[in-house]
């Protein structure tokens, strides 16, 4: 497999625009699969509880920056659950192609 110029990418390096979708599509679908990705939803969860119930957050501006800090920790979760999925979902890709790639997914490529 050819590697890219920085590394960064190396698992999407010398795809097409489809093939880079497949293999994030596949990545994501390997990512939802582990507890870890769901965690920052529970912790927001637990504080939504804890905040209604016993009042833990009294200021309202305290509640949004907590809110918007444990978003921005599930976003880059997100990113970096798909990035340790990606070299697998790649030789995937690569042993049985786009359609297998949709099989697996439940997603038809266009």
């Amino acid at each position: 497999m050819p590697l890219a110029s920085d590394g960064k990418h190396a698992p999407l390096a010398g795809l097409d625009r489809a093939s880079k979708r497949a293999v994030r599509r596949l990545a994501w679908h390997f990512a939802q699969r582990h507890w870890g990705l769901h965690l920052p939803a529970v912790v927001w969860i637990a504080l939504v509880f804890a905040h209604t119930r016993y009042g833990v957050l009294p200021e309202r501006r305290e509640y949004l920056v907590a809110t918007v800090a444990l978003f921005a920790v599930a976003v880059l979760n997100i990113r970096l659950h798909i990035r340790r999925q990606l070299p697998a979902a790649r030789a995937v890709f690569d042993r049985l192609g786009a359609e297998g790639v949709s099989h697996i997914t439940g997603r038809r490529m266009p």
